[in-house]
């Protein structure tokens, strides 16, 4: 999953290539994860939903073939030549969700601190990604018994979502290779709580989440803290 010009992963699927294999998109294997594999209902509240959704969008701009934006300081920056020049201003991504939010980062005069932008993203960004699922045909959607309630997206077969979760743990198992990929989708998925999801597999060579990260370079580990103590202060905020 590891790209040859340095980025953490190919952002496209091959033609031809299974669907276990997933997009090669963070946010979407995080949103595989943060939902049940058959009901598509999420297990956690929706605001820490959504600041994960938003934390693996980011994380796709930052972990491009080209990045965009880093995050340096606990602010999102735009990423800019040695001229000073934005790297945007000559890269379009290929992918409307994630040039939406790329585009929406560039409209701000002001960098602002990557809490914010978790917030802020996060009130859509769990409805963005799924449709972007949906048109890559991992998601259906489950008319609801009430009339008045919008049809709810459901995972189209639960061994997608399954090989989602085990990309994730792959990165905490000490007898498998640790890849980037794995590394930041594992970190996402513990810093928004979901660490139980984990429960099932084996404890055997373990390989703890900070080792894991170490692969990882410094602004995208700083990205996994703040998905963290921005998603840890939600559940604090609503007790």
């Amino acid at each position: 999953m590891v790209s040859n010009s340095g980025g953490v992963y190919r952002p496209v699927l091959r033609p031809g290539e299974s669907r276990l294999a997933g997009t090669k998109r963070i946010a979407d294997d995080l949103w595989l994860i943060v939902h049940h594999e058959v009901t598509g209902r999420p297990h956690l509240a929706a605001r820490s939903v959504g600041i994960g959704m938003a934390g693996g969008l980011l994380a796709e701009l930052m972990a491009a073939e080209v990045p965009t934006v880093t995050v340096r300081g606990g602010y999102v920056l735009p990423l800019r030549r040695r001229d000073g020049e934005l790297v945007a201003r000559s890269v379009r991504l290929g992918e409307p969700v994630a040039q939406q939010v790329l585009d929406v980062i560039l409209s701000e005069p002001a960098p602002r601190p990557a809490r914010d932008w978790l917030l802020y993203l996060g009130r859509t960004s769990a409805a963005v990604v799924a449709g972007r699922l949906e048109r890559w045909g991992y998601l259906g959607r489950q008319p609801s018994r009430l009339p008045w309630r919008a049809p709810r997206p459901v995972p189209v077969n639960a061994d997608w979502s399954h090989c989602a979760l085990l990309r994730a743990h792959a990165a905490l198992d000490g007898s498998r290779e640790l890849t980037p990929y794995c590394a930041l989708l594992a970190g996402l998925t513990l810093a928004c709580g979901l660490g139980f999801r984990f429960s099932g597999f084996p404890a055997a060579a373990v390989r703890t989440a900070g080792e894991a990260a170490r692969v990882l370079p410094r602004p995208l580990r700083d990205l996994i803290a703040a998905v963290q103590v921005t998603a840890d202060s939600t559940v604090l905020s609503t007790r």
